[in-house]
């Protein structure tokens, strides 16, 4: 004889529903605390080209072609001071320097990522921290070769050539994920994801700290961030002792921590 079918207890239809409803409504929620936060940063006239010195250079022969500025002037937005957050994992990035430029100007990093220098270019370059020449120590980068440089400790790094002083790579390490660099028209945007509360907002441009303030992304308001004189402004770098480097006269030259 077949059993009659099983009947769903009326409290359990009832409560089913309702619980699915709070964790989507939950979800949703959460979501919806986590924005974006932008803006517009805006530098003093005298800052806004994108080439750190004005001048220019005599070259006796056409060997080295110059490349051209672009409009942007190396801004970076970073937000910090943000509890339960974790830093961007380290890796490796790739500087190319070739016709008395540096391409990308501007590198942001996690603790302990490795930046090549590569010298595509035809001319010889000394590049270091000249700020605190014991993170990277000045040495010859010939022309064909690379070097390895470890960046342990959050902060502004700026490397220099002192052969070439218009010459600089802003090397930006965070350990935070929310950073944005700004775009040619000064605005910025953080992705998506800041959580709600109290953070602090720093802004590096022209090889140096130039702005911060305290912000609460509660909202995700627009910001007008206006950025003081310059004049009498440090280049701002940090000690770390962390930091590695490899031969760079050595066109087989590996990676620091490579086995």
């Amino acid at each position: 004889m077949p059993l009659p079918p099983m009947k769903t207890p009326r409290l359990v239809r009832t409560l089913v529903p309702t619980i699915l409803f709070a964790i989507v409504g939950l979800s949703v929620g959460q979501t919806a605390t986590a924005g974006a936060v932008k803006g517009t940063v805006r530098l003093p006239d005298g800052a806004r080209s994108a080439r750190l010195h004005q001048g220019y250079w005599r070259l006796e022969n056409g060997n080295v072609p110059v490349r051209a500025a672009t409009s942007k002037a190396g801004t970076v937005v970073v937000l910090d001071s943000i509890s339960g957050v974790h830093a961007p994992p380290a890796k490796t990035v790739t500087v190319e320097i070739a016709g008395l430029d540096a391409q990308p100007r501007v590198v942001v990093v996690g603790p302990g990522s490795v930046v090549e220098f590569k010298n595509t270019g035809k001319i010889t370059h000394e590049l270091s921290t000249p700020a605190d020449v014991a993170i990277m120590p000045i040495q010859s980068l010939n022309p064909g070769t690379f070097r390895h440089q470890k960046f342990g400790a959050p902060g502004g790094y700026l490397v220099r050539c002192s052969e070439y002083p218009h010459l600089a790579i802003s090397v930006i390490v965070v350990d935070s994920p929310y950073f944005a660099l700004v775009d040619d028209k000064g605005g910025f945007q953080i992705p998506s994801g800041v959580p709600d509360g109290k953070a602090t907002l720093k802004v590096w441009s022209m090889g140096r700290w130039v702005h911060q303030e305290s912000i609460d992304t509660t909202g995700k308001q627009d910001l007008a961030i206006r950025v003081a004189g310059l004049k009498g402004a440090k280049e701002a770098e940090v000690k770390d002792p962390e930091s590695k480097e490899s031969d760079p006269s050595n066109p087989e030259a590996k990676d620091p921590e490579s086995k």
